[in-house]
């Protein structure tokens, strides 16, 4: 079976994965300052134009690789080049770098099959700056293409939120193959996609989110640091194994040994696809700072809160790290005392539980449901719905889990289970990538920025063929034209929320003219 194509929202420099395309032009020049992250400087010269261009350049094709940074092989793909216009030019590079790359990348650690992530090339300095749709029209298909024919994933990694709903736009629901879920798994995926895109959503995440990173299970972190094999390994029986194990070596040799096995450089897709659902509030017993990362690129680190570590401060979304963080060894809750602890110091955490089950859909992912403290939930939330007088006949959470035989049967929760027949953790947390990415896909359609790009003159060109979305497009400018024809505006209250309402479309300050200003944080995708 082929690959998928993935459409992710963050910052592409520190994603996980086998391998990266970088976009330059003819002569190997690039915007260094965009790219810096991935490339050795010993292999670049300075360049006026750009900021660097390739030192060893005397050469020609469309692809050149260099050294490899943090595990994944840096590839140069050409995406410029003078006189040239055509999308579709553009889109056979970057496929013919990605149908080389097929033959020799390998997964790596934590991955089924290798991952091969590129930014909307072409939209720097590349020319299609300003003609976004014609590049989108011609890429998205032929990544979907290449994805599917040869045997690497592959995602595009946007930071503009308007490049993203617009990709979005483009995609179907045969993007999801029916021989890898069954309809009523994408039906459930499309239920929570509406349910995110409605604000109804809440999350918590286990240690399967991380799987890709190569990030050792509990099993094979007991195993580590207790020196020998378990013959049989229960997770509800991890933290009794947890207790012994740190009786045995010693609490703070136990603590930082987990801590260094458990700390991780970067984030999955899985981490950027949940960043990009917007949920006001996730609960994680995660101890790895890969979600933090995530939402750092999608909503920006001042857009949320840790809490433990900060206050929750309304209107801002809020991260729980319910069982500590690896930068805190000591506050990592993973024994049985520690559980103690939790339950007695910190009742005000535990009760956060009950209020998201209650009040809104808990999405759990890559989680076991073997902890006590969320069975306990369960069971009180359980008694409470029982009380109600019309029992809610919808689940009250649902649980998206790797392995069946790993996961705890729960009153009022419904499951999704990812590993097949035959498989493992590691390609069943990539299904588990691909099912929250048709979850993403589907929020997207729905929610508040679906049509960030609608009224943006640089998709001008995505239209061309509709006809009836045209004339919406210029009825809503009459709008802004309006506006700054009066002379008072600002004496109708009304002109404000227009504003928002246009804004939330596309509309600049000259609806012909891209505004400089961008998104604060912006990552310019480069050529």
């Amino acid at each position: 079976m082929g690959g998928h194509l993935f459409v992710l929202r963050g910052d592409l420099t520190k994603l996980h994965c086998s391998g990266v395309l970088v976009p330059c032009d003819e002569n190997w020049e690039l915007v260094w300052d965009n790219w810096e992250p991935l490339l050795s400087p010993g292999q670049f010269v300075p360049s006026d134009q750009y900021g660097a261009r390739l030192r060893n350049n005397a050469f020609n094709g469309r692809f050149r690789d260099l050294d490899q940074i943090g595990g994944r092989q840096i590839r140069l793909v050409v995406t410029a080049r003078e006189g040239e216009d055509d999308a579709e030019w553009v889109a056979d590079g970057v496929t013919q770098a990605i149908e080389d790359f097929a033959t020799r990348l390998d997964a790596g650690t934590g991955r089924a099959k290798p991952l091969v992530a590129l930014p909307l090339v072409g939209t720097g300095e590349g020319g299609f700056k300003n003609r976004r749709g014609k590049l989108i029209g011609a890429l998205v298909p032929a990544l979907r293409d290449v994805a599917s024919r040869v045997n690497v994933d592959v995602a595009v990694v946007l930071y503009d939120e308007r490049d993203y709903a617009a990709i979005q736009g483009q995609r179907s629901a045969t993007d999801w193959s029916e021989a890898e879920f069954s309809q009523e798994q994408l039906t459930v995926a499309d239920e929570l996609g509406a349910k995110s895109a409605r604000g109804e959503l809440s999350l918590f995440l286990g240690s399967g989110v991380s799987t890709p990173l190569g990030l050792p299970s509990w099993q094979q972190l007991l195993e580590e640091l207790g020196g020998k094999q378990l013959a049989r390994f229960d997770p509800a029986e991890a933290p009794r194994l947890a207790q012994l194990i740190s009786d045995d070596i010693g609490r703070d040799h136990f603590r930082n040994g987990a801590a260094a096995m458990l700390t991780a450089s970067g984030f999955a897709p899985a981490h950027l696809l949940l960043a990009s659902l917007g949920s006001k509030q996730t609960v994680t017993t995660n101890f790895d700072r890969a979600f933090e990362s995530a939402l750092n690129g999608a909503i920006g680190a001042a857009n949320y809160r840790v809490m433990t570590q900060q206050l929750a401060q309304q209107p801002l979304s809020w991260l729980l790290k319910i069982h500590g963080d690896v930068d805190d060894p000591n506050s990592m809750v993973i024994t049985e005392d520690d559980y103690e602890i939790l339950e007695a110091d910190r009742p005000a955490l535990i009760a956060i539980v009950d209020s998201l089950l209650l009040t809104s859909h808990l999405m759990f992912v890559g989680y076991s449901m073997a902890d006590p403290i969320i069975v306990k939930a369960a069971e009180r939330v359980g008694r409470i719905r029982n009380l109600a007088a019309n029992k809610p006949s919808r689940p009250l959470a649902t649980v998206l889990a790797l392995d069946p035989a790993a996961v705890s049967t729960l009153d009022g929760f419904s499951t999704v289970t990812m590993l097949r027949q035959g498989g493992d953790d590691v390609s069943a947390a990539r299904k588990l990538e691909i099912f929250l990415d048709r979850i993403a896909w589907a929020a997207a359609q729905e929610g508040t920025g679906a049509l960030a790009y609608l009224l943006d003159p640089d998709y001008d060109d995505l239209f061309e063929e509709d006809a009836a979305t045209n004339r919406l497009r210029d009825a809503l400018r009459q709008l802004s034209w309006l506006k700054r024809s009066d002379p008072t505006p600002d004496s109708t209250r009304a002109w404000g929320r227009v504003d928002q309402f246009l804004a939330e479309l596309g509309e600049r300050e000259h609806p012909w003219r891209r505004e400089s200003e961008g998104l604060q944080g912006r990552q310019p995708t480069d050529r």
